[in-house]
């Protein structure tokens, strides 16, 4: 069944094999195995991963909108780009900011007369339609996952009902077979 594994086209920071350790996860969790649920299982699990990719997607798009109003908020725009002013966001936001970057975000912010909060409302209500765009296809993926659960649950579920009624046949002629063997 090897041969049914994906191989998703990684982004920067992904781990194919982070991606296949959830796959197997997954399988794993499988009663009997059969082509038609693995099939399903690693939708699920492309699922999965483009929530997980979507979620980042957000960050990212509050993260970019954000640094753009702190870019805006300097007179000097030249000086600060979008680029400089998201790295130093980043490093802020990791707690790992160095001094230069501290200095320059808390300028621009006293600059924009804005807080930490108020920055992140703006930068959401700015990318609020995109964010939305994201949240519509996180959902899209969650409901994808809905309908392979119940797909993978109901070839589960027939076979374990032909194995109950392969079962309940071989107790029956056992039991035929029992009649039969009586003596008379």
């Amino acid at each position: 069944m090897l041969h049914f594994l994906s191989n998703p086209k990684l982004l920067p920071g992904e781990s194919e094999s982070e991606f296949h350790s959830s796959l197997q996860g997954l399988l794993s969790e499988l009663n009997s195995p059969s082509p038609l649920n693995v099939a399903l299982v690693i939708q699920l699990n492309e699922c999965l991963w483009w929530i997980k990719r979507h979620a980042v997607d957000k960050e990212l798009l509050l993260h970019e909108s954000m640094a753009r109003i702190l870019a805006r908020a300097d007179s000097y725009i030249e000086t600060y780009d979008n680029h400089q002013v998201s790295s130093a966001l980043e490093n802020y936001f990791a707690g790992n900011v160095n001094k230069g970057d501290k200095e320059m975000i808390d300028n621009l912010l006293k600059k924009g007369e804005l807080t930490m909060l108020d920055l992140r409302a703006r930068g959401f209500k700015d990318a609020s339609k995109h964010l939305k765009m994201a949240d519509e296809l996180i959902h899209r993926q969650y409901q994808t996952m809905r309908h392979l659960q119940k797909s993978i649950d109901a070839v589960d579920f027939k076979s374990r009902i032909i194995k109950r009624m392969d079962l309940e046949l071989t107790d029956l002629e056992n039991k035929a077979q029992a009649i039969d063997v009586k003596p008379s």
